[in-house]
């Protein structure tokens, strides 16, 4: 907690996440308090710490609303307690974001508040399309406008004046393009002025339509374009064309590389999604996170504190990780009782996949062991295999586990004279996706990943529709409850973990276009 509370207004940039400013992302590091914005990639959200309150004060056209006092509201009364509080805004939290307002807001109450300007889109946009707003010797000024008024329809600008302008690039017109390019015709603009309009700038799903005046409403509507877009009109706009051609359909079979384009869900709980997120929107995939499961550590119990106690007196030969969330809530608990990493002592690190060695690495220790393949059984395997090797008598284990954990580890390891302490360090629970996920998934995505049954058992407890989606699983114990609950597996990794689904999915997408081609 901040020392003195106060506000800042981030502007979050145009949509990809790497496009946030340096010092806005400090900010957003630090905050004790974000409350975010409906287009705010789930990736940049990963940047606040896992102890900041997050809070989704996004508005849906025609569902979910967050009326602007409340969020006033929200921001005034958490500054107040002595909290750091961010406020994430899509672009720039001053163009059409409603930032003057909350800043006047918290002024009015004596709350601090500093502004950090973000990249609107309305630049962004057209520069991620190849259009320049200004060119020398054709544009020399452009016009930003809002094509959505209070009541959802066309504001009433005076058109005699717009139809002169160089550039117009319009925000927030997908709903009321066709009024506006009439009333632009009606008032002057030559019918066959080249405009563009871009939908879901700087994201790897972002889509280009060009067309003119007289057309381009209709174009986006064939191509079924969604929200967010920013349209330009002008002649700069004609300079999109070469750049559309990239993402919109021909009439020849359209052929994406990795997993460019495709709206894929991870289903992972907000503590361990990035690593997954960061590797699909490498292979272009536009990430949708809604996570179904939550993460809880537990209090320091007395079997907790006891097994602790037996590693600090050297008393144990393998300390053994199977996730993500057993490494964290392990080491937090091990601070909790004043412990850090000398408590490890001679005992050795044995972790379950790749992304349970770099939460290890994240706190300073190594694994010893890593089993060739993501596997419980295969690590107990080779647990057994290595002490027999080694003529140890009977080697005794710390395995914090979560509260799900299957028994496979510590039966096969006593069964083989190990001596096992496993005490539970973790709860998980399921959470339901907001309605904002439910239409999201519902409307229509490409694919579903699954990272454990219980992520599984959540999705089919809400009974959403998912037809059309792949199905993917992190390996053959998520896929086997998914076979158990109905849901059709698409695709499971020969080597189970985040970067073997990974790559997976894209061969499983590389062999559909070779067919389609």
């Amino acid at each position: 907690m901040s020392a003195d509370g106060r506000v800042v207004l981030v502007g979050a940039g145009p949509g990809d996440p790497g496009l946030i400013t340096v010092r806005g992302r400090h900010y957003l590091r630090c905050a004790d308090v974000v409350l975010y914005d409906r287009l705010i990639g789930a990736t940049l959200l990963d940047e606040a710490e896992a102890t900041a309150k997050l809070i989704d004060v996004g508005k849906i056209p025609k569902s979910k609303q967050n009326p602007q006092h409340e969020i006033n509201r929200q921001l005034i009364e958490h500054a107040q307690a002595g909290k750091l509080v961010v406020r994430l805004k899509g672009g720039d939290p001053f163009v059409f974001g409603r930032g003057s307002e909350e800043l006047d807001a918290c002024r009015a109450a004596g709350v601090a508040c500093e502004v950090i300007p973000g990249i609107s889109s309305a630049l962004a946009a057209p520069a991620a399309a190849g259009i320049p707003v200004t060119l020398r010797g054709v544009a020399r000024h452009f016009t930003v406008l809002t094509a959505h008024a209070e009541t959802g329809d066309l504001p009433e600008y005076d058109f005699d004046a717009l139809v002169k302008q160089d550039t117009l690039v319009v925000l927030m017109g997908l709903r009321t393009l066709s009024t506006l390019t009439q009333r632009l015709i009606e008032s002057g603009r030559a019918s066959d002025t080249p405009a563009a309009t871009i939908a879901n700038a700087t994201l790897p799903s972002q889509r280009v339509v060009s067309g003119t005046l007289a057309d381009i409403a209709e174009r986006v509507a064939a191509a079924e374009l969604k929200s967010p877009v920013v349209t330009v009109i002008g002649t700069v706009a004609a300079r999109a064309e070469n750049v559309a051609a990239m993402f919109d359909a021909t009439d020849e079979p359209h052929v994406m590389h990795g997993l460019a384009g495709r709206r894929v869900v991870v289903t992972q709980a907000e503590t361990t999604s990035s690593h997954l997120q960061q590797l699909l929107k490498a292979k272009g995939a536009e990430v949708v996170h809604c996570p179904l499961i939550a993460i809880e550590v537990e209090p320091v119990t007395d079997a907790i504190a006891a097994a602790i106690d037996e590693l600090q007196h050297g008393h144990i030969d393998w300390l053994v990780f199977t996730s993500v969330h057993g490494v964290r809530a392990f080491w937090q608990l091990l601070r909790t009782i004043g412990g850090d990493a000398r408590a490890i002592g001679r005992a050795r690190i044995a972790a379950l996949g790749q992304g349970t060695a770099a939460a290890l690495r994240e706190i300073g220790l190594h694994a010893d062991l890593i089993p060739r393949r993501a596997l419980a059984t295969e690590l107990a395997d080779e647990l057994i295999e290595l002490n027999e090797s080694e003529g140890v008598g009977r080697p005794k284990v710390l395995f914090p586990r979560g509260n799900l954990a299957l028994p496979t580890i510590k039966s096969k390891l006593t069964g083989s004279g190990f001596t096992v302490l496993d005490p539970v360090v973790y709860r998980t629970h399921r959470q339901a996706p907001n309605q904002e996920q439910r239409e999201t998934i519902m409307g229509g995505v490409d694919a579903i990943l699954f990272c454990s049954p219980s992520a599984v058992e959540g999705f089919a407890a809400q009974g959403i529709n998912h037809d059309g989606a792949i199905i993917g699983c992190i390996g053959p114990t998520t896929a086997a409850a998914a076979h158990e609950h109905g849901i059709r597996v698409d695709v499971v990794p020969s080597e189970p973990g985040s970067d073997g689904l990974v790559r997976a999915l894209v061969d499983y997408y590389d062999a559909l276009q070779e067919v389609v081609v």
